[in-house]
């Protein structure tokens, strides 16, 4: 039998693979295929893009020294803020403004093991207890992005003293000198305000078309009265949050010694656009002296500048403007009333011109033009974040006036016969027998968001001078039987705080701590830059039921802690939505 040879095959050929260079945006598109050759290996390498994230932060978030090279503020080191913890408000005024500030380039070893380029990114810039798990989340975030894309995180540290129109100037240069693609800009706070006048402001044009999208997180887009509150009352906070109003300014003093000579902070204040929880223009509500369910709310014009903030409290008790606790040195009422009117006729020009109201004025009139300049704008792919619901916020602002006369004659006279019939009952005498302003209930609660004050009321009407907390009350006695006076304690509401036939009704005292919910979602985002994606948007119904499309809650945290796990993935959504949509050609 004849034995079959199978034949060998024939040795395939090794044929070289083909080589197809594509762009990220190409891997994307539908490929449709026309042949099939055997024992062919495609090689598919993608010519990779960049898209930079920059994160933008809030006021005082950004570490910043002196000139010297001295830590001046550094929210990560305690040794530097425990030097504002027990400091005078002249310690504080120089500590800031003494030797100049610059932003911080060095930082501690431990927070950036592990992101090599972190440094010269500009992290050091910024408080790594504010934004480390934001940074490091999106730096390390493994996302089939990356297969495609660099997603490089930058951090833009700033003067936080300086105005918004400054910053925001030198955030464009920041993003120009970035070498990218696109670049996503992610804020926080006041941050919001410096990049949304980068991207409407002079040259902004151009910066907004490289602009892919802006994530804005709890932004006061028109302000927040807290900036107006903490100016008379401090920064507030309970027992658990004592050192830290102690370090941002606990008391009216504290918080003056840097707030009228920062532009930053002055833009803070609502503006000629802000809106209450309730939709109404007026949030200053001043209780009625003779009729306490009557109140005057301001601003009456439609300008807070000029109808609330350049009020000096010596002539208007509520006026954010108290001369006796400027830094480095206290102003009176008259070159206050004479530089907030402009009024340079007098010899003394040099004088007025150089005063810290004058430049009060000057920074408040610039204040307003800032915010007719970014209004309402937003990049066209802006979607904003916030919180909401777990704090109270200082959403508008009362002042409570209450004839205390009566009280005080009354415990005159209680004394008086606590003292001459010894089986009183002398616990209760005791606790009544004050003989300083400062020993009756509740007069001295002054600082951590709380403020009241003792003034005389003529018998015109019209209200004096203030009665300082030392006065012995036999003196305040002796003026009301002989002069006809009578004393009034003027008190400012504290966050939270429900005002009885308030105009409006009882605020719901919404938002994060620090911006009131109406402000936060202030921006109404145009959909139209978002093509076929704004499906994936996140929404908000509004308590009017109101839907508010590009909005989101994502946490109830207070201010400063808003980027939380839930915030940093709601903004890995939106990153990820912006870079696809972007990739597939569905906008530009």
């Amino acid at each position: 039998m004849k034995t079959q040879v199978r034949p060998k095959p024939a040795k395939a050929r090794y044929i070289n693979p083909i080589i197809h260079k594509k762009t990220p945006q190409e891997m994307l598109q539908p490929t449709l295929v026309v042949s099939c050759e055997v024992n062919r290996t495609h090689v598919f390498r993608v010519k990779r893009q960049t898209v930079a994230i920059v994160v933008v932060p809030g006021i005082m978030a950004s570490r910043l020294a002196d000139l010297e090279n001295s830590a001046i503020w550094d929210p990560d080191d305690t040794l530097v803020m425990g030097a504002y913890l027990f400091a005078t408000p002249p310690k504080r005024h120089e500590l800031i403004f003494g030797k100049g500030r610059k932003v911080m380039t060095q930082g501690g070893a431990d927070p950036y093991k592990g992101y090599p380029k972190a440094r010269e990114r500009g992290w050091p810039g910024i408080s790594w207890d504010c934004y480390g798990k934001l940074l490091g989340d999106l730096q390390t975030w493994n996302t089939p992005l990356k297969k495609l894309l660099d997603l490089p995180v930058y951090a833009f540290g700033y003067d936080w003293v300086e105005s918004n129109r400054t910053t925001g100037k030198r955030l464009q240069q920041f993003i120009a000198d970035i070498k990218a693609d696109k670049i996503i800009i992610v804020t926080h706070s006041m941050g919001g305000l410096v990049s949304r006048y980068a991207l409407a402001g002079e040259g902004g044009a151009a910066l907004a078309e490289r602009v892919l999208g802006v994530v804005h997180g709890a932004q006061p887009v028109h302000g927040a009265p807290d900036a107006y509150h903490r100016q008379i009352a401090g920064t507030g906070g309970g027992i658990l949050n004592w050192a830290i109003s102690r370090v941002l300014g606990s008391d009216g003093p504290h918080i003056t010694a840097i707030f009228p000579h920062s532009p930053a902070a002055l833009q803070l204040l609502p503006n000629q656009f802000y809106r209450t929880n309730h939709g109404s223009p007026a949030w200053l509500h001043i209780q009625d002296l003779d009729d306490p369910e009557r109140f005057s709310s301001y601003p009456q014009s439609g300008d807070p500048y000029q109808d609330i903030y350049l009020k000096s409290a010596h002539r208007d008790f509520w006026g954010m403007i108290h001369g006796e606790w400027f830094q480095p040195k206290a102003e009176g009422p008259e070159i206050i009333e004479r530089s907030l009117k402009g009024d340079i006729s007098g010899g003394d020009r040099t004088a007025i011109e150089k005063s810290i109201a004058w430049n009060l004025r000057k920074h408040l009139f610039k204040a307003k033009e800032f915010h007719e300049i970014i209004g309402s704008y937003c990049h066209p792919r802006t979607v904003q974040l916030f919180s909401s619901g777990g704090n109270k916020t200082v959403s508008e602002v009362c002042w409570l006036a209450k004839d205390i006369t009566k009280f005080i004659l009354e415990t005159a006279s209680f004394q008086h016969f606590a003292n001459t019939h010894l089986a009183f009952n002398t616990s209760r005498a005791s606790a009544q027998n004050a003989t300083f302003l400062r020993e009756v209930k509740d007069a001295d609660r002054q600082g951590f968001g709380k403020y009241r004050e003792f003034r005389w009321r003529k018998q015109d009407g019209s209200l004096g001078e203030i009665v300082p907390l030392d006065a012995r009350l036999a003196d305040i006695r002796r003026r009301i039987t002989a002069e006809g006076l009578r004393l009034y304690q003027l008190r400012i509401s504290e966050a939270g705080e429900d005002v009885v036939d308030r105009p409006g009704g009882s605020s719901t005292h919404l938002g994060d701590g620090t911006v009131p919910l109406g402000s936060a979602t202030g921006i109404k985002p145009d959909l139209s830059g978002w093509g076929p994606n704004v499906h994936l948007l996140p929404y908000w119904e509004g308590p009017g039921g109101e839907r508010r499309e590009a909005t989101g809650r994502v946490n109830q945290k207070e201010h400063s802690a808003f980027y939380d796990d839930n915030a940093v993935k709601a903004v890995k959504r939106i990153v990820h939505n912006l870079c696809f949509g972007w990739l597939k050609g569905e906008f530009t």
